[in-house]
């Protein structure tokens, strides 16, 4: 194996080594330090990702409150909502208490409740918000993006090899075809 990646090898003084030959090899080369560089870059780029993602989930969960709230009429299914990822959806008043005074909303609910349930909300400056991110979120998409810029560079060097290969390998049939044509007579038309 050594000796024959030697004998490709751009350089190579070798008359029958095509300009091609050369490109193709050198192409490849080219193609194997991309696709090993391309680690430590993508894992940089995750780990920036992952840094990014703390800081805004850091942010967009602060100052958000679990609390109890209590429905003050019945729940009535959403219009529309049979169409929501084959769901229905049920929407409720609540009333809760925080920092001793008392707040209202309309907010989703998980089904048909009767006035009295107890649904449990979180609440940032006193509206209802989201749930914070689950832990590991920022961990999570740190690692999808370092995965997708490795996974792209790969194929993105896979596919340019391919395609480079494919051209080079038409221009040499197609030389070969014409130099054939050149040296043979076409079968029926020899001459005595």
């Amino acid at each position: 194996m050594p000796t024959r990646v030697w004998r490709v090898r751009p350089w190579n003084p070798n008359p029958l080594m095509r300009v091609s030959d050369r490109a193709e090899v050198l192409l490849r080369a080219v193609a194997v330090v991309v696709v090993v560089a391309a680690v430590p870059v993508a894992g940089a780029i995750g780990t920036v990702s992952y840094t990014g993602a703390q800081a805004r989930i850091a942010a967009q969960d602060a100052g958000k409150t679990k609390v109890n709230a209590t429905e003050t009429a019945d729940a009535v299914r959403v219009a529309g909502s049979d169409h929501y990822a084959g769901q229905q959806r049920y929407q409720a008043p609540v009333q809760w208490d925080i920092d001793g005074k008392a707040a209202t909303a309309t907010v989703d609910v998980p089904g048909p409740q009767l006035t009295g349930a107890t649904v449990t909300l979180w609440v940032k400056n006193g509206q209802p918000t989201l749930a914070p991110a689950r832990p590991g979120a920022a961990a999570a998409e740190g690692i999808g993006t370092g995965l997708a810029v490795l996974v792209e560079t790969w194929c993105a060097a896979a596919a340019t090899v391919w395609f480079t290969g494919t051209v080079f390998d038409a221009r040499r049939y197609a030389r070969w075809e014409r130099e054939w044509r050149g040296i043979n007579r076409p079968i029926g038309k020899d001459s005595l």
